[in-house]
C-alpha cells in the first residue's frame, strides 16, 4: 500500500498527540523532510513505513517539529516594555499569574521571572511555562544555559541571578522556585488559575486560520478582565474574528489587552 502525506500526518498524530493539522503545511513538511534527510529518505511512503517499524524515531521527529531558537531576552525590547509599562499595572496584585505558553527550554520564563525581580514584584508571581515537548521541559527544569544563549542578556543580569558552571550558567533558586513547568499542548484545557499576562510568541505565524482563532480565544478566556497577551514580533491578531477580543495596546511590542470580562 503507498503511504502518501495524509497517512503520514494521520500516523504522527495517532503516535505522538501532536495536532499536525492546526499547523501550516509547508513549514510542518520543511520539518518533516529535515527527518527525511537525515535518514535519507525522499518518499513519504518510506519515512511512514521507518516509524511504524522504528517508533524511537517519534520522538526525534517531535523535537524536529517542536524545535525552538530562543535566547533570554531575545526581542529583549518587549521585556524592557513588560518592566517599565506592563509590570507597574500589577502593583496592587496580590497574586500575579503568567503564562509563558510553549517555553521551549525556558529562556522565555526565566526572563520574565528576572524582570518580576527587578520591578519588586518577584515573591507575589507565578508562571506557569507549558511545552509539549518533554525533552526541552527537562532541560527548563534544570536551569542550565551555555553562554551562547545570553547574547541579549544585560550583564547585571547574569551577574545577579545566574551562578557560573561548566561552560555556561545556572539560574538561581529563587528564581526556579516561581515557575510550575508543565507539559501541556496549547489547544488543550489550561488547568491553572486565569492570567494577568499570556506570553506566546512565534507560534501563530505557523498554524493556519482556523487553528489562530481556537488559540486567541482560548487566550482570550484564559486572562483576567483587562489581562495582557503578548505574541511575536512577526505576528500581528489579524483577518480572525478573535481580534476584536483584543485592543492594542503596543503594536511595536504586540501587546495586546482583553476587551470586556
Amino acid at each position: 500500500m503507498e503511504y502518501n502525506f495524509q497517512n503520514l500526518i494521520k500516523l504522527i498524530e495517532e503516535r505522538t498527540g501532536f495536532k499536525c493539522g492546526s499547523y501550516k503545511e509547508k513549514p510542518l513538511t520543511r520539518r518533516i523532510r529535515v527527518r527525511m534527510r537525515a535518514l535519507g529518505f525522499s518518499e513519504f511512503s518510506q519515512y511512514y513505513n521507518y516509524l511504524t517499524n522504528n517508533p524511537d524515531e517519534f520522538k526525534r521527529l517531535l523535537d524536529t517539529l517542536t524545535i525552538k531558537l530562543s535566547y533570554f531576552f531575545r526581542n529583549s525590547e518587549t521585556f524592557d516594555y513588560l518592566k517599565n509599562e506592563i509590570l507597574p499595572r500589577f502593583a496592587k496584585n496580590q497574586k500575579i499569574i503568567i503564562w509563558s505558553a510553549g517555553c521551549a527550554q525556558g529562556e522565555e520564563p526565566y526572563s520574565l521571572a528576572i524582570i518580576a525581580a527587578e520591578s519588586g514584584v518577584l515573591e507575589r508571581v507565578i508562571i506557569y511555562a507549558t511545552d509539549i515537548d518533554d525533552h526541552a521541559l527537562i532541560k527548563a527544569k534544570d536551569g542550565s544555559y551555555p553562554s551562547v544563549v545570553f547574547q541579549y542578556t544585560p550583564q547585571l543580569y547574569i551577574e545577579k541571578y545566574f551562578e557560573k558552571s561548566n561552560d555556561g550558567y545556572r539560574i538561581k533558586d529563587n528564581l526556579k522556585s516561581i515557575i510550575q513547568f508543565v507539559h501541556l499542548d496549547l489547544f488543550d484545557n489550561f488547568p491553572f488559575e486565569l492570567c494577568d499576562l499570556i506570553m506566546c510568541r512565534n507560534v501563530l505565524i505557523y498554524m493556519d486560520r482556523n487553528a489562530q482563532s481556537m488559540l486567541v480565544r482560548k487566550f482570550y478566556e484564559n486572562l483576567k478582565p483587562s489581562g495582557y497577551l503578548v505574541i511575536g514580533k512577526v505576528e500581528l491578531l489579524l483577518g480572525i474574528p478573535e481580534a476584536r477580543l483584543f485592543d492594542i495596546v503596543s503594536r511595536s511590542e504586540r501587546v495586546y489587552q482583553k476587551v470586556g470580562n
